[in-house]
């Protein structure tokens, strides 16, 4: 699949290789979802952390699907950045609330001394964030695929 900066309709979407109007997107996408998730699955259903950060993923992964298919192209980097910010904000978000001693050990639906949760996690962010924003990508140049040579006559 052709790189964005190879087509030159979907220069306005990207700077280089990184499309970052639509990483932004992506992660908005991905933080108000999980956001969303996070109070549903901690305020009013009770239930466990994994509930909130399985669907937090799932969020991620529709984040960077929209990505991929506004960036127009298949660039696994624009989701792999949305994961690193998600991270990034979720980590910055437990360190504090453990900081602050507002952070209830153990974490709800977690058992004591289990960090499965911590090396577990962040390895589906990664997997979700690159294979949305690969899979947006291909939405799109699947659905564009049949215009592309009407204009070259």
């Amino acid at each position: 699949m052709p790189n964005a900066i190879d087509r030159p309709q979907s220069q306005h979407a990207v700077d280089r290789d990184v499309a970052w109007g639509a990483v932004w997107i992506g992660f908005a996408i991905a933080f108000l979802g999980t956001l969303a998730a996070g109070i549903w699955a901690f305020a009013f259903a009770g239930k466990g952390t994994w509930w909130a950060a399985n669907i937090g993923t799932l969020c991620l992964f529709c984040g960077a699907v929209v990505t991929g298919y506004r960036a127009r192209t298949a660039e696994p980097l624009n989701g792999a950045l949305i994961a690193v910010f998600y991270f990034s904000t979720a980590a910055l978000a437990i360190f504090s609330a453990e900081f602050l001693k507002v952070m209830p050990d153990p974490l709800p639906g977690l058992p004591r001394g289990d960090s499965t949760f911590y090396f577990v996690w962040p390895l589906a962010q990664l997997a979700a964030g690159t294979l949305g924003a690969m899979l947006g990508g291909w939405l799109w140049a699947r659905r564009n695929r049949r215009g592309r040579g009407e204009n070259l006559s």
